[in-house]
């Protein structure tokens, strides 16, 4: 794909990402439950990570070593803030092990650091490049997978016992933002520039669907809705039932 198109892609992600941080932050802080504000922080290390990647794709040729900082700064941001997400949804339905343990909430991100260190300090050591390595980028695509495929299975928990439009569209966006991780997954692995459609137009499509469903037919200070069309009302996995 070209620069020019992948920065204006990068820049609408951006927008899309801080708009998503603007409709669920009040409803998140103004909830009982305060970890609930780790969905707008998810969502605010999404924004950095895509306005990193949009100075990447303007950057000139000739600069590798920044152009290495700024590309593990964004993958490893995204994979945060996709992290944050799975955790906050695995904190409010007390998912076993994780869902139940502030060490281990801390201990998932803390090892996807020391990962990306050890490869990047690797690289840097053996064969200096100006980007970072495909074996690092999938694996962080593989980690912002599986939190995706989580993210549809606990909405989808949530849509079971209501049946709503609204919040089938959140399953829809998770759905597809586990598209976005196939198809950048695929493009590492140089099966041509298809892949990177598919990936661009997941994460696109993902993000327009989650603006609509925090914006959309939600009346002023109505601090509820969100927090339902976004499934965060799934019942607690140890207390069949319990909304």
């Amino acid at each position: 794909m070209p620069s020019i198109l992948i920065a204006a892609v990068e820049a609408l992600s951006t927008l899309a990402t801080v708009t998503l941080v603007y409709s669920t932050s009040k409803p998140c802080r103004e909830s009982q439950a305060q970890y609930l504000l780790g969905v707008p922080v998810g969502f605010g290390l999404m924004a950095i990570a895509f306005a990193t990647n949009t100075v990447i794709s303007s950057l000139p040729t000739g600069m590798p070593g920044i152009g290495l900082l700024l590309g593990t700064v964004f993958a490893l941001t995204q994979t945060y803030g996709v992290l944050f997400l799975a955790l906050t949804y695995a904190r409010r339905t007390r998912l076993r092990l994780i869902g139940e343990s502030t060490s281990l909430e801390f201990a998932v991100p803390s090892l996807v650091t020391a990962g990306v260190l050890v490869y990047v300090l690797n690289q840097q050591l053996t064969l200096p490049s100006a980007t970072p390595s495909s074996s690092m980028n999938i694996s962080l695509r593989v980690v912002m997978a599986i939190c995706s495929l989580y993210l549809v299975y606990e909405t989808e928990r949530s849509w079971s016992l209501t049946k709503r439009a609204g919040e089938v569209l959140v399953i829809v966006a998770f759905a597809l933002f586990f598209i976005e991780q196939l198809g950048f997954i695929l493009s590492d692995l140089h099966l041509g520039d298809v892949p990177v459609f598919l990936g661009y137009e997941g994460r696109v499509l993902g993000l327009v669907l989650l603006v609509a469903v925090t914006f959309v037919g939600i009346r002023k200070g109505d601090l509820t809705t969100v927090i339902k069309r976004l499934g965060l009302t799934a019942p607690a996995h140890d207390i069949p039932g319990t909304i």
